[in-house]
């Protein structure tokens, strides 16, 4: 290398040490800042994950209340027995709970539970003084549960309220019949909050409209790395939680490893420069042997490329048309103008019977005859490359014989010379579709029972109402129940449960009487029928056939009071007039056999009559 390009290299060099050094300050801050951007991802994490379980709890407290009120308004006033019963179930696990109470229409307190440690709560009436009486009453007017902001509880203390508005019938008319109040106490509710977190990690706070509500830790407004989340609790957005990492947390999290990381570079920058520097000296003399040797390669290696290449062409257009032969897929190439056939191999017409000049000529004369719908396939094949779309079909190909083979064709357009011409790869993909069907059946199916699952349920039960909506015809909806059927497990254990399931799941196909009707396993000892274009008359006639088949079965039970096993069933009609939707005739069907249940089990009870 001549000593004038050599200034060049060394300033070269110079520059890359630079470049290398300012490389090193960039990564060491690039290190802090993913440290810094770690513990704001993880309080971002923590608080994301104390929203989440702090509106999960509540809103399974409030699903809970609201079952409770459901089966208020379907049966009526619930007797305090049972309402306590419910009551004592959605406290059971909730911590937070101060209690759950029925005010009446006149606003007093009615019932309350539990009464140890409410006692001041007794006589409470809902005054217009009450910071929440205006909550209330647009619970009361719009029929919706309404969560209160935070108030001073006459037990003491701060805490919320969730209104449930509960109704009854009085002549025919819904009647307003007061509120299911849950009452939540602020500190249990966010000590069990806690739990979830480190708490020697993090502080807490819960506010309400800006305001400190709860505090854990020592927090301030102006943590950089504090993070505040709204959240939603019905129709009350004015809570947040704001979540900021603890001295003792950043203290754990600083690391060394930046100072490190920046030392190491440079140290590493300065060695690759140096070594650099060598390889550029020896460059020099071996640039100069390099230069002759390459001179005499070039020629050699350009003959030979040619000579290879030559090779290679003739080598793999002999395996392609080798491999078309040999192929199970049909390969054909046509002018999609004129549909004379370029190429074709034998599978393309062996495969369905015609010899290679039939094919041809069908395919020319007259392609509806070979493949049904010929001209708008090729539009929307068309269509799809024009699109960037999927150019794979399904279709049928004509077979010789008359018969049709299903056929999956991947297609490619080609323009050359002003042509197009079409290349078309067709497999016979009948056992695929065969498979897929067998898949399909196999995902409806309960593989217990052998009869239908709950998701077919589900979707058979939404497409019968459209379909029976539209031609004005009644569908009658049976939910049944195996009455006490826990204790029948419990006493001749899960085997003869499984036995026992198979069996009831045969009467039940049994009892079905038309091809349209299903019978699925709703859940566990749970099933249901759907009986499409039945009225109310055979529906019970289906439910008869029922209780006489299980009877039939003489099953030994010896936790029920018949010494047999027995089933509960409900049941519903749908008007077809009315524009109801498929949960309403499963709660109307779900309140029946809830009466059936209550009024002795081994009975039908009609959705009508359950509430009359």
């Amino acid at each position: 290398m001549p000593a004038s390009s050599a200034w060049p290299a060394r300033l070269a060099l110079a520059f890359l040490l630079l470049v290398l050094s300012g490389a090193s300050v960039l990564l060491w801050r690039q290190i802090e800042g993913v440290q810094q951007q770690r513990l704001d991802e993880r309080v971002g994490y923590q608080a994301r994950s104390l929203v989440r379980q702090l509106e999960g709890t509540l809103h399974l407290e409030v699903a809970s209340l609201e079952r409770i009120a459901r089966l208020w308004n379907s049966l009526g006033r619930l007797p305090r027995a049972s309402w306590d019963d419910e009551v004592e179930r959605a406290l059971r696990g909730f911590p937070a709970y101060q209690s759950i109470q029925w005010v009446g229409d006149d606003l007093r307190m009615r019932w309350l539970f539990p009464v140890a440690g409410n006692e001041a709560a007794l006589n409470f009436r809902l005054y217009p003084e009450h910071p929440n009486y205006p909550l209330a009453i647009e619970a009361r007017d719009t029929g919706e549960q309404r969560f209160s902001n935070s108030f001073d509880l006459v037990q003491g203390g701060r805490g919320f309220v969730l209104y449930t508005p509960l109704y009854r019938q009085q002549d025919g008319q819904r009647v307003f019949d007061g509120f299911l109040q849950g009452v939540f106490r602020v500190e249990p509710l966010m000590v069990q909050l806690l739990s979830q977190i480190d708490r020697d990690a993090f502080n807490l706070e819960l506010l309400e409209n800006g305001q400190v509500l709860f505090r854990h830790g020592d927090t301030t407004g102006d943590d950089p790395h504090s993070l505040q989340l709204g959240l939603s609790l019905l129709n009350n957005q004015a809570f947040s939680l704001r979540l900021s990492p603890t001295a003792r947390m950043l203290e754990q999290l600083e690391s060394p490893l930046p100072g490190v990381v920046l030392g190491a570079s440079l140290a590493i920058s300065l060695l690759l420069v140096a070594a650099l520097a060598l390889a550029l000296e020896n460059s020099r003399r071996a640039h100069a042997l390099q230069l002759a040797n390459r001179r005499y390669k070039v020629e050699a290696e350009r003959r030979e490329e040619t000579e290879q290449r030559l090779r290679e062409n003739r080598e793999r257009l002999q395996l392609v048309l080798d491999l078309t032969d040999s192929s199970h897929d049909g390969l054909f190439i046509f002018d999609s103008g004129s549909r004379e056939l370029l190429h074709m191999n034998q599978a393309t017409y062996a495969t369905l019977g015609y010899r290679p000049e039939q094919f041809a000529e069908l395919l020319r004369e007259d392609p509806e005859k070979l493949l049904p719908g010929f001209h708008r396939w090729l539009q929307q094949v068309r269509e799809a490359q024009r699109d960037n779309l999927s150019r794979i079909f399904q279709r049928e190909l004509i077979r010789r014989d008359g018969s049709r083979q299903p056929a999956e064709i991947n297609t490619q357009l080609v323009e050359l010379h002003g042509r197009e011409y079409l290349i078309a790869v067709s497999r016979d993909n009948s056992e695929r579709l065969q498979l897929e069907d067998r898949l399909q059946r196999l995902s409806q199916q309960d593989g217990l029972t052998g009869l239908y699952n709950r998701r077919y349920f589900d979707q058979r039960l939404q497409a019968e109402l459209r379909r029976l909506r539209r031609a004005g015809a009644p569908l009658t909806l049976l939910l049944l129940d195996i009455d006490h059927f826990k204790a029948y497990n419990d006493a001749l254990g899960h085997l003869a449960g499984d036995d026992a399931l198979r069996k009831v799941s045969a009467v039940l196909q049994d009892s079905l009487q038309r091809e349209g009707d299903a019978a699925c396993r709703y859940g566990g000892e749970e099933f249901a029928i759907i009986l499409a274009g039945t009225g109310l008359e055979g529906g019970e006639h289906v439910a008869a056939r029922i209780h006489a088949g299980i009877a039939a079965l003489e099953l030994p039970h010896p936790a029920s009071p018949l010494e047999r096993l027995s089933l509960s069933i409900g049941l519903a009609v749908l008007d077809p007039v009315r524009d109801e939707q498929p949960g309403e005739l499963i709660a109307r069907c779900d309140q029946a056999l809830y009466s059936a249940k209550h009024e002795g089990r081994n009975r039908t009870c009609l959705w009508g009559a359950a509430l009359a």
